[in-house]
Protein backbone atom coordinates (compact mmCIF):
# COMPACT_ATOMS: atom_id res chain seq x y z
CA UNK A 1 0.00 0.00 0.00
CA UNK A 2 1.18 3.33 -0.81
CA UNK A 3 2.60 4.99 2.45
CA UNK A 4 1.66 8.94 1.70
CA UNK A 5 1.47 9.56 5.30
CA UNK A 6 5.02 8.30 6.35
CA UNK A 7 6.29 10.81 9.05
CA UNK A 8 3.15 12.23 9.63
CA UNK A 9 1.56 12.13 13.79
CA UNK A 10 -2.56 12.42 13.87
CA UNK A 11 -3.32 13.88 17.36
CA UNK A 12 -7.20 14.04 18.05
CA UNK A 13 -9.06 15.02 20.55
CA UNK A 14 -11.22 12.42 22.35
CA UNK A 15 -15.27 14.02 23.57
CA UNK A 16 -16.34 16.03 20.93
CA UNK A 17 -13.98 15.42 18.55
CA UNK A 18 -13.53 11.65 17.95
CA UNK A 19 -16.69 10.30 20.00
CA UNK A 20 -20.09 11.36 18.86
CA UNK A 21 -22.90 12.25 21.00
CA UNK A 22 -23.12 8.60 22.22
CA UNK A 23 -19.56 8.69 23.25
CA UNK A 24 -18.66 6.04 20.43
CA UNK A 25 -16.29 5.88 17.40
CA UNK A 26 -17.99 5.33 14.46
CA UNK A 27 -16.60 2.79 11.89
CA UNK A 28 -16.24 5.96 9.81
CA UNK A 29 -13.69 6.95 11.85
CA UNK A 30 -12.15 4.23 12.66
CA UNK A 31 -11.70 2.64 9.16
CA UNK A 32 -10.26 5.94 8.04
CA UNK A 33 -7.72 5.77 11.12
CA UNK A 34 -6.95 2.28 10.64
CA UNK A 35 -6.39 3.59 6.76
CA UNK A 36 -4.04 6.53 7.69
CA UNK A 37 -1.63 3.83 9.71
CA UNK A 38 -1.69 1.71 6.87
CA UNK A 39 -0.30 4.37 4.98
CA UNK A 40 2.85 5.26 7.31
CA UNK A 41 1.29 7.46 9.80
CA UNK A 42 1.22 7.45 13.83
CA UNK A 43 -1.76 8.24 15.30
CA UNK A 44 -2.87 8.97 19.15
CA UNK A 45 -5.25 10.64 21.17
CA UNK A 46 -5.51 14.10 23.35
CA UNK A 47 -8.30 13.79 26.17
CA UNK A 48 -9.09 15.38 29.59
CA UNK A 49 -8.95 11.81 30.60
CA UNK A 50 -7.67 9.89 32.93
CA UNK A 51 -5.47 6.25 31.07
CA UNK A 52 -8.34 4.33 33.22
CA UNK A 53 -11.28 6.25 30.84
CA UNK A 54 -9.61 6.39 28.07
CA UNK A 55 -7.78 2.91 27.54
CA UNK A 56 -11.00 1.29 26.06
CA UNK A 57 -11.29 3.66 23.42
CA UNK A 58 -7.54 3.46 22.80
CA UNK A 59 -7.92 -0.53 22.62
CA UNK A 60 -10.39 0.00 19.63
CA UNK A 61 -8.04 2.26 17.54
CA UNK A 62 -4.37 1.62 16.29
CA UNK A 63 -2.67 3.51 18.87
CA UNK A 64 0.88 3.93 17.96
CA UNK A 65 2.56 6.81 19.90
CA UNK A 66 2.41 8.05 23.31
CA UNK A 67 -1.18 9.77 24.50
CA UNK A 68 -1.82 13.20 25.91
CA UNK A 69 -3.68 12.99 29.39
CA UNK A 70 -5.34 15.07 32.35
CA UNK A 71 -5.23 17.61 29.15
CA UNK A 72 -1.67 18.03 28.84
CA UNK A 73 -0.16 17.35 32.43
CA UNK A 74 0.63 13.70 31.54
CA UNK A 75 2.23 11.58 28.30
CA UNK A 76 1.15 8.23 28.57
CA UNK A 77 2.36 5.11 26.60
CA UNK A 78 -0.54 2.66 26.49
CA UNK A 79 2.08 0.19 25.34
CA UNK A 80 4.07 0.42 27.89
CA UNK A 81 1.72 1.20 30.59
CA UNK A 82 3.64 3.86 31.51
CA UNK A 83 3.88 7.76 32.24
CA UNK A 84 6.54 9.19 29.71
CA UNK A 85 6.14 12.56 30.88
CA UNK A 86 3.95 14.64 33.82
CA UNK A 87 3.57 17.45 35.55
CA UNK A 88 2.64 18.44 38.63
CA UNK A 89 0.67 20.97 39.92
CA UNK A 90 2.61 23.19 42.33
CA UNK A 91 2.45 23.01 46.23
CA UNK A 92 0.33 26.81 45.68
CA UNK A 93 -2.39 25.32 43.66
CA UNK A 94 -3.95 23.87 47.36
CA UNK A 95 -4.58 27.33 48.46
CA UNK A 96 -5.78 28.53 44.76
CA UNK A 97 -8.61 25.69 45.42
CA UNK A 98 -9.15 26.78 48.91
CA UNK A 99 -9.92 30.41 47.43
CA UNK A 100 -12.38 29.01 44.72
CA UNK A 101 -14.45 26.71 47.13
CA UNK A 102 -14.63 29.66 49.57
CA UNK A 103 -15.90 32.47 47.04
CA UNK A 104 -18.07 29.76 45.03
CA UNK A 105 -19.20 27.46 47.85
CA UNK A 106 -21.85 25.56 45.69
CA UNK A 107 -18.87 24.04 42.68
CA UNK A 108 -17.94 21.06 42.51
CA UNK A 109 -14.40 19.81 42.47
CA UNK A 110 -12.80 16.86 41.47
CA UNK A 111 -8.83 16.09 42.65
CA UNK A 112 -6.08 13.94 40.23
CA UNK A 113 -3.23 13.25 42.55
CA UNK A 114 -0.05 11.36 41.25
CA UNK A 115 -0.38 8.47 43.47
CA UNK A 116 -4.19 7.25 42.65
CA UNK A 117 -5.33 6.10 39.38
CA UNK A 118 -8.78 7.79 39.96
CA UNK A 119 -9.78 11.31 40.59
CA UNK A 120 -10.98 12.07 44.12
CA UNK A 121 -14.24 14.02 44.77
CA UNK A 122 -13.19 16.87 47.11
CA UNK A 123 -17.12 18.65 46.71
CA UNK A 124 -19.87 17.17 44.78
CA UNK A 125 -22.75 18.74 43.18
CA UNK A 126 -24.91 17.65 40.10
CA UNK A 127 -22.14 18.28 37.16
CA UNK A 128 -19.69 15.49 39.02
CA UNK A 129 -21.97 13.24 39.59
CA UNK A 130 -23.07 13.30 36.03
CA UNK A 131 -19.02 13.04 34.82
CA UNK A 132 -18.86 10.32 37.60
CA UNK A 133 -21.21 8.64 35.30
CA UNK A 134 -19.82 9.46 32.09
CA UNK A 135 -16.49 8.73 33.10
CA UNK A 136 -17.86 5.58 34.64
CA UNK A 137 -14.62 4.92 37.00
CA UNK A 138 -14.75 4.56 40.22
CA UNK A 139 -14.05 8.04 41.89
CA UNK A 140 -12.60 8.57 45.70
CA UNK A 141 -14.54 10.93 48.19
CA UNK A 142 -12.77 13.24 50.73
CA UNK A 143 -14.65 14.45 53.49
CA UNK A 144 -12.26 17.54 53.14
CA UNK A 145 -9.82 18.68 50.39
CA UNK A 146 -7.23 18.18 52.92
CA UNK A 147 -7.93 15.05 53.48
CA UNK A 148 -6.33 14.60 49.76
CA UNK A 149 -2.95 13.38 49.53
CA UNK A 150 -0.33 15.61 47.57
CA UNK A 151 1.21 16.11 44.95
CA UNK A 152 -1.76 16.80 42.02
CA UNK A 153 -1.77 16.80 38.62
CA UNK A 154 -5.06 18.50 37.77
CA UNK A 155 -7.85 19.84 39.89
CA UNK A 156 -11.34 20.11 37.99
CA UNK A 157 -14.33 22.73 38.45
CA UNK A 158 -17.87 21.30 37.32
CA UNK A 159 -20.85 23.65 37.35
CA UNK A 160 -23.95 24.99 35.56
CA UNK A 161 -22.44 27.27 32.55
CA UNK A 162 -23.39 30.14 33.81
CA UNK A 163 -21.70 29.49 37.41
CA UNK A 164 -18.42 28.47 35.73
CA UNK A 165 -18.56 31.49 33.23
CA UNK A 166 -18.45 33.53 36.53
CA UNK A 167 -15.43 31.32 38.26
CA UNK A 168 -13.73 32.08 34.58
CA UNK A 169 -13.92 35.43 34.97
CA UNK A 170 -12.86 35.60 38.58
CA UNK A 171 -9.38 33.01 37.96
CA UNK A 172 -7.38 36.61 38.32
CA UNK A 173 -8.22 37.24 41.23
CA UNK A 174 -8.27 33.29 42.61
CA UNK A 175 -4.95 32.34 41.05
CA UNK A 176 -2.43 34.69 43.53
CA UNK A 177 1.00 34.15 43.60
CA UNK A 178 0.60 30.16 41.99
CA UNK A 179 2.02 29.58 38.93
CA UNK A 180 -0.77 27.64 37.36
CA UNK A 181 -2.60 27.23 34.00
CA UNK A 182 -6.41 27.58 33.72
CA UNK A 183 -8.30 25.95 30.92
CA UNK A 184 -12.07 25.69 29.87
CA UNK A 185 -11.96 21.88 28.59
CA UNK A 186 -16.42 21.76 28.13
CA UNK A 187 -19.22 24.82 29.13
CA UNK A 188 -19.66 22.83 32.43
CA UNK A 189 -15.93 22.33 33.25
CA UNK A 190 -12.67 24.74 34.41
CA UNK A 191 -8.99 23.08 34.45
CA UNK A 192 -6.21 23.75 36.81
CA UNK A 193 -2.86 22.59 35.84
CA UNK A 194 0.63 23.76 36.12
CA UNK A 195 1.61 26.50 33.97
CA UNK A 196 3.30 24.85 30.61
CA UNK A 197 1.41 21.75 31.09
CA UNK A 198 -1.30 22.33 28.36
CA UNK A 199 -2.40 19.99 25.44
CA UNK A 200 -0.24 22.80 23.66
CA UNK A 201 3.09 22.07 25.56
CA UNK A 202 2.50 18.46 25.94
CA UNK A 203 1.96 18.25 21.72
CA UNK A 204 5.27 19.86 21.18
CA UNK A 205 7.47 17.42 23.67
CA UNK A 206 5.21 14.56 21.82
CA UNK A 207 6.56 15.71 18.64
CA UNK A 208 10.16 16.13 19.74
CA UNK A 209 9.95 11.79 21.76
CA UNK A 210 9.11 11.46 17.87
CA UNK A 211 11.02 13.07 15.79
CA UNK A 212 7.68 14.34 14.07
CA UNK A 213 8.29 17.64 12.25
CA UNK A 214 5.99 20.32 12.76
CA UNK A 215 4.58 20.46 9.16
CA UNK A 216 4.12 17.04 9.63
CA UNK A 217 1.56 17.00 12.45
CA UNK A 218 -1.90 17.30 12.24
CA UNK A 219 -4.05 17.98 15.46
CA UNK A 220 -7.23 18.84 16.10
CA UNK A 221 -9.97 19.31 18.40
CA UNK A 222 -13.35 21.11 19.72
CA UNK A 223 -12.77 23.38 22.83
CA UNK A 224 -10.21 26.10 24.31
CA UNK A 225 -8.43 22.84 26.07
CA UNK A 226 -7.51 22.19 22.50
CA UNK A 227 -6.66 25.64 21.16
CA UNK A 228 -2.69 25.61 22.02
CA UNK A 229 -2.81 22.05 20.52
CA UNK A 230 -3.57 23.37 17.55
CA UNK A 231 -1.73 26.62 17.39
CA UNK A 232 1.56 24.36 18.16
CA UNK A 233 0.43 21.83 15.12
CA UNK A 234 1.65 22.38 11.76
CA UNK A 235 -2.18 21.78 10.76
CA UNK A 236 -3.84 22.93 13.16
CA UNK A 237 -8.25 21.61 12.51
CA UNK A 238 -10.86 22.58 14.22
CA UNK A 239 -14.31 20.66 13.89
CA UNK A 240 -17.47 22.16 12.38
CA UNK A 241 -18.84 22.40 16.31
CA UNK A 242 -15.96 23.82 18.03
CA UNK A 243 -15.61 26.87 19.83
CA UNK A 244 -15.69 30.24 18.02
CA UNK A 245 -12.03 31.12 18.99
CA UNK A 246 -11.03 27.47 17.46
CA UNK A 247 -12.33 28.28 14.32
CA UNK A 248 -10.37 31.32 14.35
CA UNK A 249 -7.34 29.83 14.70
CA UNK A 250 -7.39 27.01 12.89
CA UNK A 251 -5.54 25.83 9.00
CA UNK A 252 -8.82 23.84 8.30
CA UNK A 253 -12.74 23.13 9.26
CA UNK A 254 -13.80 19.91 9.20
CA UNK A 255 -17.35 18.09 9.66
CA UNK A 256 -19.08 17.98 12.97
CA UNK A 257 -17.89 15.84 15.49
CA UNK A 258 -21.33 13.96 14.81
CA UNK A 259 -20.55 13.27 10.89
CA UNK A 260 -17.51 11.58 11.02
CA UNK A 261 -15.05 14.69 11.55
CA UNK A 262 -11.83 12.51 12.00
CA UNK A 263 -12.40 10.77 8.60
CA UNK A 264 -12.97 13.77 6.96
CA UNK A 265 -9.93 15.56 8.31
CA UNK A 266 -7.71 12.66 7.29
CA UNK A 267 -9.22 12.43 3.66
CA UNK A 268 -8.89 16.04 3.37
CA UNK A 269 -5.39 15.79 4.80
CA UNK A 270 -4.02 13.47 2.13
CA UNK A 271 -5.38 15.39 -1.19
CA UNK A 272 -3.25 18.06 0.56
CA UNK A 273 -0.43 15.94 0.44
CA UNK A 274 -1.39 14.43 -3.19
CA UNK A 275 -1.27 17.88 -4.32
CA UNK A 276 1.89 18.94 -2.93
CA UNK A 277 3.46 15.87 -4.18
CA UNK A 278 2.05 16.59 -7.73
CA UNK A 279 2.90 20.37 -7.56
CA UNK A 280 6.36 20.34 -10.34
Amino acid sequence: MERIFEGCLLVTDMDGTLLDRDKKISLENREAIERFVAQGGLFTIATGRIAVSARPYVEQLPVGAPAILYNGAVIYDFAQGERTWSKNLPASAKEVVERVIRRFPGIGVEVYETTNDYPTIAQNNEITLRHQQIESVPFQKADRLELVPEPWIKVLFAWEPERIDEVSAAVGELTGDADVLWVRSDDKYLELLSSGASKGHALERLMQQLGISRDRCLAMGDHLNDLEMIRRAGVGVAVANAHPELLGAAVHCCKHHEEHAVADAIGWWEAQLRSAISKP
